[in-house]
This record gives structure tokens, C-alpha cells and sequence, in this order.
């Protein structure tokens, strides 16, 4: 496993301290990339927030917890995590929580380094979490993974490039660490969808276009 980041993060305000000099960031990857979000589509977001707060919460601790137990949490007949274990604390999530553990990708082929891994870029004072750094076990390639959980089956998918992307030059400051491949993990009730690989580069620049961005408009204002 990668070693952690000295990072605390605060959970109630949601702010990350770099603890070496006691410097706290002023902003989260999730605060960048929706700075310029429509209201309309924030106040519609934030409506539903009772909803898909708890529900993410559910399954990325899920999530976590599976990959963090893989070594000692198994079925002796088929030596393979136990979904029951990972479902019991959220049951109401379990429409998401089981599908996603099960999944081919998941279960078999990704072997995790790093989850909900704290990351931080000094220089424009971000934090932020990654959700999972591993292994494709069939590939040996690198692969940053981004979890998002929805409401429907039949959910649309979108761009998730940004949020990589800034977590992969986290990654590279801190680590100089060469990733080979991005995804995201669509968990929707009693379906799951692991999106195509997205290409690092990409998301690289769809995030330092996002972050000269922010930059110019908040040094307007």
C-alpha cells in the first residue's frame, strides 16, 4: 500500500491541513471543478442532497472496507470476499453496495494501493480524497479510479476528467508517480459500470484548464 500523505482532513468543514507546516488549503478538488456550475443546477443538486449524500457515503465506505479487508475477509468455497460482510452496516444501500462488489473488475482484477487516499497541491493550496489507486492485475498497468454513485439504472454518464485529472497531478507532485490508465465506476441500483479507460494526458489538461480558470476568475473578483 502507498504510504499516507501527512494530510488531516476535517470532516465537519470539509477543509485539508498540510500538517508538516500547518498550512490549511483553501480549496477541495470538488470546489474547483464546480466553481462556475450553474445556479440553477446547484440548487436542483443541493435539493437532492438528503438523498445521494448518505448514499455515496454508503458506498464508497463499502467500497473502501472491501478493499482494505481483501486479504483476511473471505468465503473459504470460492476465496473471495464476502459481499454479506460489506452489506450488513448499510442494507438500505445494498441495491448498490452488492453489484459493485461483484463486479469482474472489482472483485477479480483490481488490486488497490491507495483508497480514499488524502492528496493535496501545495502551490494552489487544493485537498482532495481519491477514491482508489491499484493494480489491473491482468495488465500491470496503474489505474485511477473515480466512484460515483447514482440514482437509476439508466442514469446518464459524464465527463469525470477534471476531477481525475487533478488527482493524478496530485499523485505526480507528491509521488512522481506514472499513472497508465483512469476510470470511473458507475455504482446505480443492482448495476454497476466500470466506464472505458480514460487517457491520463487527457485528464491532465481538462484539469490545468479547469484550474487556470478558477485561478483567473477568483484573482477578478
Amino acid at each position: 500500500m502507498l504510504d499516507p500523505l501527512p494530510i488531516l482532513f476535517e470532516e465537519e468543514s470539509h477543509r485539508y491541513l498540510w500538517e508538516p507546516t500547518q498550512t490549511w488549503m483553501t480549496d477541495s478538488v470538488t470546489s474547483v471543478t464546480g466553481f462556475d456550475m450553474p445556479e440553477k443546477k446547484r440548487l436542483a443538486i443541493e435539493a437532492h442532497k438528503h438523498k445521494w449524500a448518505p448514499r455515496g457515503i454508503a458506498v464508497h465506505s463499502a467500497l473502501e472496507r472491501f478493499f482494505c479487508t481483501m486479504d483476511f475477509c473471505k468465503d473459504d468455497s470460492k476465496n473471495k470476499p464476502r459481499k454479506e460482510y460489506f452489506i450488513d452496516e448499510y442494507p438500505e444501500y445494498a441495491k448498490w453496495i452488492e453489484p459493485l462488489l461483484d463486479h469482474p473488475f472489482i472483485r477479480d482484477h483490481f488490486e488497490p494501493i491507495a483508497v480514499e487516499y488524502r492528496v493535496c497541491d501545495l502551490k494552489n493550496t487544493i485537498g482532495g480524497t481519491l477514491d482508489a489507486l491499484g493494480v489491473d492485475k491482468r495488465t500491470g498497468n496503474k489505474v485511477l479510479i473515480d466512484l460515483k454513485t447514482q440514482s437509476s439504472a439508466r442514469a446518464n454518464t459524464y465527463s469525470t476528467d477534471q476531477q481525475l485529472g487533478a488527482y493524478l497531478s496530485m499523485l505526480v507532485d507528491h509521488h512522481a508517480m506514472k499513472i497508465d490508465e483512469c476510470r470511473t465506476v458507475w455504482s446505480r441500483p443492482e448495476k454497476t459500470y466500470v466506464g472505458e479507460i480514460q487517457d491520463p494526458d487527457q485528464c491532465l489538461e481538462a484539469w490545468v484548464d479547469k484550474l487556470d480558470l478558477f485561478k483567473m476568475t477568483k484573482e477578478a473578483f
